[in-house]
């Protein structure tokens, strides 16, 4: 069955409604925790890649930036027969998602700013901001995967990252997430990162993590597929 797919033509990467393009990860027979880290089981090797900031001593939370996720996608494209069609899941509880007050104090002083003679004026209050995706898409299906939900898209490889999320208003762009868990639809690889992982799980071929081991752009070990290796 061809999946069910929520379209806007806002949006880069598109959500769907069918969730079960994640149904052999969910019936995955490793332990949970382990399939969530470093994805399911029977792929020929393991790696991490860690999140390497430039300059800085500190490693990204649960997220990795512009440039390392570009590295590792331009690596995964050539590793997959499908990176035309590609499956990525989104953590619903990041707060610049849903709007609100969660999000309010990212526009709380955007805006142009105010004359001199109005400097005392009662200012009228702002409208909080809207959540990132249309209400279709905030009251559908999330993917569980350890207990966290996931908003699930498709789309290009290429577009990793691209949500087509909702402006926050006022000229503020939305900058949401890396993806938290992204495979392709012929499963030749998976990959995970954790909400508060300093490292990104990935789940290949021995060519695969060969490659991303030699790459520069990326700082990358070896992981074994057991959860002692976890900790």
């Amino acid at each position: 069955m061809a999946p069910v797919v929520v379209r806007s033509l806002s949006m880069t990467l598109r959500p769907l409604a069918d969730l079960s393009a994640a149904d052999w990860l969910l019936a995955d027979p490793a332990p949970v925790a382990l399939r969530a880290r470093v994805g399911p089981s029977g792929f020929a090797a393991y790696a991490r890649v860690l999140h390497s900031t430039s300059g800085e001593g500190d490693r990204l939370e649960g997220h990795l930036d512009g440039a390392l996720l570009a590295a590792l996608v331009d690596v995964l494209g050539h590793h997959t027969t499908t990176p035309d069609e590609c499956y990525f899941a989104l953590w619903e509880g990041y707060g610049d998602i849903h709007g609100g007050e969660a999000a309010g104090f990212l526009t709380a002083f955007s805006g142009p700013l105010r004359w001199p003679g109005r400097i005392f004026t009662k200012e009228k209050p702002k409208a909080p901001p809207p959540p990132a995706f249309p209400p279709q898409v905030m009251a559908g299906p999330l993917l569980t995967v350890n207990g966290e939900e996931h908003f699930l898209f498709t789309g290009p490889l290429r577009d990793a990252g691209q949500w087509g999320a909702a402006s926050y208003g006022a000229g503020v762009p939305r900058d949401i997430n890396s993806p938290n868990l992204m495979w392709p639809a012929d499963r030749a690889w998976f990959v995970t990162t954790g909400i508060e992982g300093t490292w990104t799980g990935v789940g290949g071929t021995e060519s695969l993590i060969a490659t991303l081991l030699q790459d520069p752009r990326l700082e990358v070990v070896r992981q074994r597929y057991d959860e002692a290796a976890l900790r």
